[in-house]
C-alpha cells in the first residue's frame, strides 16, 4: 500500500497525519526544522479536518498524536538550545584570539 500524499483525496486521517508527523521528525532529526512549517501547516489543516469529520479522532488518539508532537518538539528546542551554546562558543573564542592577538 502507497503512503498517502498530502495532495490526493484523504481517506485514512490517520494514516496521513502519521506520515506527515514522520516527515516532521526526519526535519528535525536532521537539523532542518526551519524546512518543516510547510508540514507543520497541513499536519494543522488535516488535523482539523479529521476532528470536524464524521469519523473524527478518538481522544487516545489524539492524546497519542500530542505525545508525538510534543517529542518532536523536545528535539527541535534542545537540537536549537546546542545551536545557540556553540554559536555563543564561538563567538566567545573569537574575542579570545582578537584580545590575545590585541596583547601581542
Amino acid at each position: 500500500m502507497d503512503s498517502p500524499t498530502f495532495s490526493e483525496p484523504l481517506t485514512n486521517y490517520s494514516e496521513l497525519i502519521q506520515t506527515l508527523l514522520s516527515n516532521i521528525e526526519v526535519l528535525v532529526n536532521d537539523d532542518n526544522a526551519d524546512e518543516a512549517r510547510p508540514l507543520l501547516d497541513t499536519l494543522n489543516v488535516k488535523l482539523k479536518q479529521w476532528c470536524e469529520s464524521s469519523d473524527g479522532p478518538s481522544a487516545k488518539q489524539l492524546e497519542l498524536i500530542q505525545l508525538r508532537i510534543n517529542t518532536i518538539l523536545v528535539k527541535a528546542n534542545s537540537a536549537k538550545n546546542e545551536s545557540s551554546k556553540a554559536i555563543i562558543k564561538h563567538k566567545k573564542s573569537g574575542k579570545a584570539i582578537k584580545a590575545y592577538k590585541a596583547s601581542r
